[in-house]
């Protein structure tokens, strides 16, 4: 009995150690292949990681919207100012400040077509009571080229406008109110330079150029209107130059 007892745990011992020997192969190829897989998806999401950011970084807006505002300067000739008080009040009434929006849609990568709106204003005031605040609006349609730079993430973007510009001259002199008011067509051109702060949103500083004429405007007074036909010589200059600081959402 004690001898058959033997023969039995001993061969069940070499049975327990030849199936260990028959799966240390499998555990062992288990264990690489879960080893593998892990490091495959490691590298799958670092794959991935560095698409989304070489899309962010390739991306090209083809919607864009902007807001802006910055200074402005009328250019129009003021001629022989006799006094320095004189030449501050055509100095305040040719200073002011610019505002407006733009929308624009790119057909094709670098050249794109929109709207754009601009809202001049300035106002001076003499040392005689003579006062003097002007409004003159750009309405127009825009066509834009854009370059973009080697960061891939700066633009220069130039634009040809051509549009409608209505004029405004609210004045009072010796006590009397006198509205004046005319329109006319414009174009200007403009040059920015736009920084991406990421795929929703852009930094820009543009540089403007506005162009337009006044030939025909009404005089109002409270008591009536008269229609001003205006020379070559008199007319009203609406040519300035403006520089703005913007934002841009795509």
């Amino acid at each position: 009995m004690a001898t058959q007892f033997l023969m039995r745990s001993t061969m069940t011992k070499a049975l327990i150690l030849l199936i260990l020997t028959l799966m240390l192969p499998v555990l062992h190829t288990y264990a690489q292949n879960r080893a593998g897989a892990e490091w495959k998806k490691d590298r799958v999401e670092d794959t991935v990681t560095v698409k989304e950011k070489d899309a962010e970084k390739h991306y090209v807006p083809t919607w864009q919207f902007g807001l802006n505002g910055g200074l402005a300067k009328r250019l129009f000739r003021s001629g022989i100012i006799p006094t320095s008080a004189e030449e501050k009040y055509i100095d305040d009434l040719k200073s002011g400040i610019s505002f407006g929006a733009n929308a624009s849609y790119f057909y094709w990568k670098q050249i794109g077509f929109g709207l754009v709106f601009d809202r001049y204003q300035s106002k001076a005031t003499s040392e005689d009571g003579l006062t003097e605040s002007v409004l003159i609006q750009h309405l127009s349609g825009a066509v834009s080229y854009r370059s973009v730079l080697k960061s891939l993430k700066t633009s220069v973007i130039s634009s040809f406008m051509l549009g409608y510009q209505p004029y405004r001259n609210k004045a009072v002199a010796n006590a009397e109110q006198l509205t004046f008011s005319g329109n006319t067509m414009g174009w200007g051109l403009s040059v920015g330079i736009e920084r991406r702060l990421g795929n929703r949103l852009a930094l820009n500083l543009t540089g403007s150029a506005m162009m337009g004429a006044i030939y025909r405007m009404k005089k109002e007074t409270p008591l009536h209107t008269t229609v001003l036909h205006l020379s070559k010589d008199d007319h009203v200059d609406l040519s300035r130059a403006s520089l703005t600081l913007g934002l841009r959402f795509f």
